[in-house]
């Protein structure tokens, strides 16, 4: 899953911290072809201890609703997989748990096979009774900045949250980790949620995270709740981060109603007051392998969605409580390397590769599709430079 940086900053901040910019980077020539080839991922996960086959293990690339459980000889096997960068995870309880990074071609099988070391659990650290009202003010804490402030947000649940250990700093800085998978249910956009989290720290205005996410789709009672998940996880999908990379790899971020300006750095910050448009052709370029992107900018990236409008929860959550929703969703990126790799399903292969603000930084969890999704009159086009 890709990891970012979520920054919250009020509106009024922004506009005075930002700067002008124009892009310097070459304008690349992304034509484009589609795939017509997916991939498949087969193997075996056996006892690192006796290398007896292993039954009832989970295998799942992190972010999407592909998973497998292994059989009674320990194989399992993943198919229609697109290419891209993924993280593969494999994990039963009594065991550790074991991820590793996959750069999948297209049209290829790979054989994968993994030996997990039995791990003792102290059952008594998750025991329920050692949470106090320290505890419970620090979960109250903890779930907007994970889960977020938006409408989907009040429909998510952590239905074990008994699980998580806080921890503050002198300094500010607000850590959590979980002591076992976290269970969530979204019932705005219908989806039960494995999610292994890995890191979590929140200091001053920054949130940043990193984790393994399952997707499973939960079964609608009837017709109007299936209609219901249908528009909640279009609109999650529109106008979001993942949207806007997809986009970009396609060529289609301005069909797709994305404007983008670029920032320059001055002494005090960015400013808005002189920017320049931009496009898709002059912050991608081919990546090293045919499936994948290098983005590339200076200064900052200004995104305007205009097809939708804001959340009125999003004026409150950015502290700017003396105006109304715009008719536009607005939010910036900041590269904190010299580029970053995308590929197509808008997944970022550089660990914390990238700094969201705005109207993308509004969005947490509780708006997050599965990778792999894209709405009706949405093709997922696979695509290489």
């Amino acid at each position: 899953m890709s990891r970012f940086i979520f920054r919250a900053l009020p509106t009024l901040t922004i506009l005075l911290m930002f700067c002008i910019s124009v892009d310097e980077s070459v304008a690349a020539d992304t034509t484009q072809g589609k795939i017509s080839a997916v991939s498949e991922i087969n193997g075996r996960v056996v006892s690192a201890e006796t290398g007896e086959p292993l039954l009832g293990v989970h295998v799942f690339l992190s972010g999407t609703k592909i998973g497998a459980v292994t059989n009674s000889g320990g194989y399992y096997e993943l198919q229609s997989i697109p290419p891209g960068n993924y993280k593969l995870v494999v994990s039963i309880i009594g065991y550790g748990r074991v991820s590793k990074e996959l750069s999948i071609p297209e049209g290829q099988s790979l054989h994968e096979v993994f030996e997990l070391k039995p791990v003792v659990y102290e059952l008594g650290e998750i025991y329920a009774g050692n949470l106090d009202e320290k505890w419970q003010k620090y979960l109250d804490r903890f779930t907007p900045l994970f889960i977020g402030e938006s409408e989907f947000a009040d429909s998510v649940r952590i239905l074990n949250p008994e699980v998580l250990r806080f921890e503050t700093r002198w300094w500010g800085r607000f850590e959590a980790e979980a002591l076992a998978p976290l269970q969530i249910e979204n019932r705005a956009l219908g989806y039960r949620i494995i999610y292994y989290l890995d890191e979590f720290s929140h200091s001053g205005t920054r949130t940043r995270w990193d984790g393994e996410p399952l997707f499973m789709e939960m079964t609608p009672a009837d017709s109007a709740q299936a209609a219901y998940w249908k528009a909640n996880r279009r609109k999650a999908f529109m106008g979001s981060m993942r949207h806007f990379l997809i986009s970009l790899v396609q060529e289609s971020a301005e069909e797709e109603g994305f404007i983008l300006y670029n920032l320059r750095r001055e002494t005090y910050g960015y400013s808005g007051r002189n920017k320049y448009r931009t496009s898709s052709a002059r912050l991608l370029r081919p990546g090293d392998e045919g499936h994948f992107w290098k983005m590339r900018f200076s200064g900052q990236l200004e995104i305007v969605y205009s097809e939708a409008e804001e959340d009125p929860r999003y004026i409150e959550w950015a502290g700017d409580l003396y105006r109304g929703p715009n008719t536009v969703q607005t939010s910036y990126l900041e590269l904190n390397e010299r580029n970053i790799t995308v590929d197509p399903d808008g997944e970022v292969k550089e660990p914390y590769g990238a700094t969201r603000f705005g109207y993308f930084a509004f969005h947490r969890l509780a708006d997050e599709n599965p990778r792999e999704y894209r709405p009706e009159g949405f093709q997922r086009e696979l695509v290489s430079n």
